[in-house]
């Protein structure tokens, strides 16, 4: 019997039904729905798009502007959710005075996953050049759940879920549940 090294153990013993939340974080969206009038939320689009095509689940969607308080209503709601494994979101991640995502959410993760934040950008430096740092785009954990921040562009949205999430969230939570091949 051929011995599985413990990466091809945790990518069987991924789960294959897994839930998304999809949080945008945007103050201009936020007002205009506000007011009756919609600026489409393209990265939320492509997000839904690319998460039903590799076989998962959005169980809910929250809109929210860059406010604190809101911002970790709408994460703690996802997190509550049973049906909910993977929290993204989208927005609030990069330099200017009222982004603060990261701020707000850092402080509840059980454990950061920094090689995201870093490999992202490596990634966006190959597509955009130099802006690639002004983002601080993260992840981490939290009772056994995920939960990425990513900035709001579309294109980051798209290059994070194709590249770096949705390959691996089955094994990273495996690995985070400690599942083994033959258990869920």
């Amino acid at each position: 019997m051929v011995k599985l090294k413990p990466h091809e153990e945790h990518r069987l013993a991924a789960p294959k039904d897994v839930g998304f939340a999809l949080v945008t974080v945007s103050t201009s969206r936020f007002h205009a729905m506000r007011e009756g009038r919609e600026i489409p939320d393209e990265s939320k689009v492509i997000a839904e798009e690319l998460i039903r095509r590799a076989g998962y689940r959005v169980e809910t969607y929250h809109l929210v502007p860059d406010d604190p308080a809101m911002i970790l209503r709408a994460v703690t709601e996802a997190f509550l959710n049973a049906k909910v494994d993977v929290v993204v979101t989208m927005g609030g991640t990069g330099a200017s005075p009222s982004d603060v995502t990261i701020e707000i959410l850092r402080p509840i993760f059980d454990k950061e996953l920094e090689g995201f934040g870093q490999v992202f950008r490596v990634l966006s430096y190959e597509e955009i050049g130099s802006a690639a740092f002004l983002s601080n785009a993260t992840a981490g954990v939290k009772n056994g759940k995920v939960i990425f921040c990513l900035p709001g562009s579309p294109s980051a949205a798209k290059l994070a879920l194709e590249k770096l999430i949705l390959p691996e969230i089955g094994h990273l939570l495996a690995v985070i549940r400690g599942l083994r091949h033959g258990e869920r």
